[in-house]
């Protein structure tokens, strides 16, 4: 696969990655082409120096500064594996330094009563979507009262949800985990009240929140277009900042939990190992962040927040 004076190394500093158990997703792709570059540029080298390493590192066309962060990365594991052999290699000694995404924005108690009031009132019907009146006002609460991303409500199917139980069943979520949560008296209430409407309305359906006879669900734009549509026809919709996004019902999930947790002052490490499961967070981390989010939205916490991420750190919030 490899054709530098560079591959024996490589093959073995993968090797060894490997056996140590560190999976690095994005290397193989920049080893193949700072192999092919050497091969062309350095035939007789074998030992990583600054000429090479950074010449590599910025022989790339890319504006990503997160493309730029991984060929910089590359060169320090293949430069730390040589010094680990005894050899005089060079090691970038620097970062990309990111951009921090800006936080999302998210309705406060008016702003979330206004945008509910027009999605009960104002969805119209068309001949693509007849049922948009009926099934968003119950979509966009599942979202927002069960804390579940865009396509896990659009690809719930009747099997998924057991309105007996009260338990939604997500499956092919991020990361490919499955997951069962319990859903609010209220939500189960609202579930059973539009399946049977719904039931006789599109009979032998297969996903709970169909379309139509003819499209098994619907897709994230979909959601998006009727979200937008919606606040645009709020007294806030047009203010200047970042926009809302249906995403951030997810987020308000969330942030909400952790306001009634410190209110209640329960234990928040079990707590909030239940609130990673419930939203399918693959690392608690992901979860963490919320603390500050909340901390922001909600001042008079912010201390004994503080307190409780202290030590902790806290992840990139998810897209």
């Amino acid at each position: 696969m490899y054709r530098s004076k560079f591959a024996p190394c490589i093959d073995d500093m993968l090797t060894s990655l490997h056996k140590s158990g560190l999976i690095v997703g994005f290397i193989n792709y920049f080893l193949v082409d700072f192999d092919e570059y050497c091969n062309k540029n350095f035939p007789d080298a074998s030992l990583l120096t600054s000429e090479i390493a950074e010449s590599w590192i910025h022989n790339s066309v890319s504006p990503s500064k997160r493309h730029m962060s991984n060929r910089i990365l590359t060169m320090k594991h293949l430069g730390r594996y040589q010094q680990s052999l005894g050899e005089a290699s060079y090691v970038p000694n620097y970062n990309i330094k990111r951009i921090p995404a800006e936080e999302p924005r998210l309705f406060n108690n008016q702003q979330l009563t206004e945008f509910f009031e027009k999605v009960d009132t104002k969805i119209v019907a068309t001949k693509t979507f007849p049922f948009n009146n009926i099934v968003y006002p119950v979509l966009f609460r599942v979202i927002y009262c069960c804390g579940l991303r865009l396509s896990e409500a659009c690809n719930l199917k009747l099997e998924d949800v057991d309105l007996t139980q009260g338990t939604l069943t997500i499956y092919r979520s991020k990361g490919l985990k499955d997951r069962k949560i319990f859903v609010s008296d209220d939500i189960r209430n609202l579930c059973v009240q539009f399946h049977k409407f719904y039931n006789i309305a599109m009979p032998n359906r297969e996903y709970f929140f169909q379309p139509n006879p003819d499209r098994s669900h619907y897709k994230a734009i979909d959601v998006w277009r009727i979200f937008t549509s919606m606040l645009k026809g709020t007294s806030f919709g047009g203010e200047p900042g970042k926009s809302f996004t249906p995403h951030g019902l997810r987020h308000l999930f969330a942030v909400q939990n952790i306001r009634k947790c410190a209110e209640a002052g329960e234990d928040f490490a079990n707590w909030i190992e239940y609130l990673r499961q419930y939203m399918g967070h693959k690392r608690i981390k992901s979860t963490m962040y919320y603390l500050h989010m909340t901390s922001q939205l909600f001042p008079v916490y912010k201390d004994k927040l503080l307190a409780l991420e202290e030590g902790i750190g806290v992840a990139r919030v998810e897209d």
